[in-house]
């Protein structure tokens, strides 16, 4: 098949990874070339998976397994909360498309599931890939004729430059070869080896013949490894857990029963393991909140400011997170709580607002002048924020046994379940809302070179994205009355906190120990229940390991204060997201976005938040479409384009067909 040159040049891009994240970088693409046509674009679609959930968010997976964001709270569209230099296309947020387009589904369950989602609901994830894959053929359908978009289900290996110098050739893992004009790596979700402790238990459980399962995707990994009835002891108590603890019950036959005020029975189904759980905090992450705010949400933030973190920037001193950034998170999140407490809950707080909003803002937050205070004018002690306390509630516990460590935290989760889901708690959801506000905000000194290095690494990666999950990323709280009815039917035995674990080759067993209780558990099976942190270092995927081992694509690397050199893993681009080389350089045609790079951002937004996704996709798009196009040639008929003709399909923006 060939095609005879056209008038303009063609503009030939290549996206690898077609999660929501890629799929929206098509949607800006097709959003900017029909509002400012310059010619002709071919863009080619790489991924294994179908575009729109991509891995993560395939079809293909247990209908168990559901998101942790509310139906209201979830948009794969571009919104006028967005601000952008390209058109804004707005699109129906998830609970929108599951009242208008959810009728529409084919399939019976997720029919009936979209017709019965609330707003405050929590979703399958099989649902929500209907509604990325929703998205993702809304823009094919928007496309105007000058955009061709072609499929390729499979994974990109390499990338090389072409013979001419100035294109990039891309390598299919069937060995077809794209030529381009530049490639975005969208493949954020890739398998890593494990990272050194893991790949020692690893080794362990290998040469003793005992079952480990290391980091991953909990809907990826083998659990068949795992026995009916054997002990396993179980370290991570995050969203990873839940998938884990979801498809080792329920998934296996399970059922839990109703028996009124909200609690739930568990009944075996006799396949089910005994699950020894711990973590360093003890406890799973918080419920989500069920409630909305009875005050006005904030729109701007009023302690961690711009103006504020630009100051730390402009003193031409280090920036160290806890010392410097963290004082102004804590004030800002401490004032929304308080302020929706106040205003939203008339007579909870026993002074006008105007005097405790002066007062609040005169004194040092965290102070002992600070903590008197609060005490003395928040009369309720279940009113007053401690952000110290409800980051490691289980701290300074300890009791004589396991049945006492039960019994705290059994308390603990159901007080944390009824606050989550009584709006007298609201306060919970200001102080919610603000961890979300400061991200973009403190951004800019985070990508500060006079930001202290180590401070990064271990306060605000190591110690504050721990927080701000454990407190605004966890999971629905029916979970958390399942895991209780679990915990009650024997299911589950709580390990408490500050978790370790050893190996002991004479007994043939992993060992875990807590500081909450005396004593250890003995297991032949472990899984480390925990997402796998991406390293450029010890990736798998084909693709970037080339790229690696090349010095084409290279980790951020940042120099302490004593001169060490801390790799961070992530990978390196520079402003306008190009991949940055060995040398210095940045690849002018080869791009990265993604949670594996160094400027991140969420998949997907919430409504009305001007998310950064929304933003880099758009600057990275219109990037594309102004480079220099190659003088018009013939795009079909070349050696490097006729294999893909066999198993690809190409989408002409005219029409909703299936050309191939």
């Amino acid at each position: 098949m060939t095609t005879a040159p056209t008038s303009r040049p063609r503009l030939v891009l290549v996206l690898v990874g077609m999660g929501p994240r890629g799929a929206a970088l098509l949607e800006r693409l097709i959003s900017n070339a029909a509002a400012d046509d310059r010619g002709p674009v071919e863009v080619h679609l790489v991924d294994p998976f179908p575009p729109g959930g991509g891995r993560v968010w395939r079809d293909a997976q247990s209908e168990l397994l559901r998101l942790n964001t509310t139906a209201e709270d979830l948009t794969a569209f571009v919104d006028h909360s967005v601000a952008i230099e390209g058109p804004v296309t707005p699109g129906p947020t998830f609970y929108e498309w599951c009242r208008t387009f959810g009728a529409d589904l084919a399939e019976p369950a997720l029919r009936a599931e979209a017709a019965a989602l609330g707003p405050l609901d929590f979703p399958s994830r099989r649902l929500a890939s209907a509604y990325f894959g929703y998205a993702h053929e809304r823009s094919r359908r928007a496309a105007p004729t000058s955009v061709e978009i072609i499929t390729h289900a499979q994974r990109a290996v390499d990338v090389r430059p072409a013979a001419d110098g100035n294109r990039e050739r891309v390598v299919l893992e069937d060995g077809e070869t794209i030529t381009a004009d530049a490639v975005v790596l969208l493949n954020s979700h890739v398998d890593v080896r494990p990272a050194p402790p893991y790949a020692a238990l690893a080794a362990f459980a290998d040469d003793h013949g005992l079952t480990y399962v290391p980091p991953g995707y909990g809907g990826d990994l083998d659990l068949g490894l795992v026995g009916a009835g054997q002990d396993v002891i179980v370290r991570g108590l995050g969203l990873d857990f839940v998938d884990v603890l979801v498809l080792l019950t329920e998934g296996r036959g399970g059922r839990f029963k109703p028996v009124g005020d909200g609690r739930l029975r568990y009944e075996r189904s006799g396949a089910e393991p005994h699950l020894m759980i711990g973590s360093r905090r003890g406890v799973p992450y918080h419920a989500k909140p069920m409630y909305w705010l009875q005050t006005a949400k904030p729109t701007t933030t009023t302690f961690c400011t711009s103006a504020a973190v630009a100051g730390l920037v402009a003193r031409g001193t280090m920036i160290d997170f806890r010392a410097d950034l963290w004082p102004l998170i804590g004030r800002e999140v401490t004032w929304a709580y308080y302020t929706e407490l106040a205003l939203g809950h008339p007579g909870r707080v026993s002074v006008p607002w105007a005097d405790f909003s002066a007062t609040f803002a005169e004194l040092a937050w965290g102070s002992k002048a600070y903590e008197r205070w609060i005490a003395s004018v928040v009369p309720d002690p279940a009113d007053r924020l401690d952000l110290e306390a409800l980051d490691r509630p289980l701290a300074g516990v300890q009791v004589p046994d396991r049945a006492a460590l039960a019994e705290v935290i059994r308390g603990y989760l159901r007080r944390d379940l009824a606050r989550r889901q009584d709006v007298t708690f609201s306060a919970d959801l200001g102080a919610f809302h603000a961890l979300l506000a400061v991200l973009p905000v403190i951004g800019p000194a985070l990508a500060s070179p006079r930001m202290d290095p180590r401070s990064l690494l271990e306060d605000f990666f190591g110690w504050f994205m721990g927080f701000f999950s454990f407190y605004a990323s966890g999971p629905p709280p029916d979970r958390l009355e399942q895991l209780l009815a679990l915990e009650e039917a024997g299911v589950v035995t709580f390990l408490g906190a500050g978790l370790e674990i050893a190996t002991d080759p004479d007994r043939r067993a992993f060992v875990a120990r807590s500081s909450s209780v005396p004593g250890e558990v003995l297991a032949q099976t472990m899984i480390d229940a925990t997402l796998p942190a991406f390293d450029l270092g010890r990736t798998v995927d084909p693709l970037l390991t080339a790229l690696a081992v090349r010095g084409e694509a290279v980790s951020r690397v940042l120099t302490a204060a004593d001169g060490r050199r801390l790799d961070t893993g992530q990978v390196r681009v520079d402003g306008g997201h190009r991949l940055v080389r060995a040398d210095g350089s940045s690849a002018p045609r080869r791009f990265a976005l993604g949670m594996h790079t160094m400027i991140k951002s969420a998949a997907f937004a919430r409504p009305g938040s001007n998310g950064p996704v929304h933003r880099h996709n758009d600057q990275v798009a219109r990037t594309l479409l102004s480079l220099p196009r190659p003088a018009p040639t013939p795009t079909l008929g070349d050696a490097d384009h006729d294999s893909r003709l066999d198993h690809t399909a190409a989408f002409s923006g005219s029409g909703g067909h299936d050309a191939r």
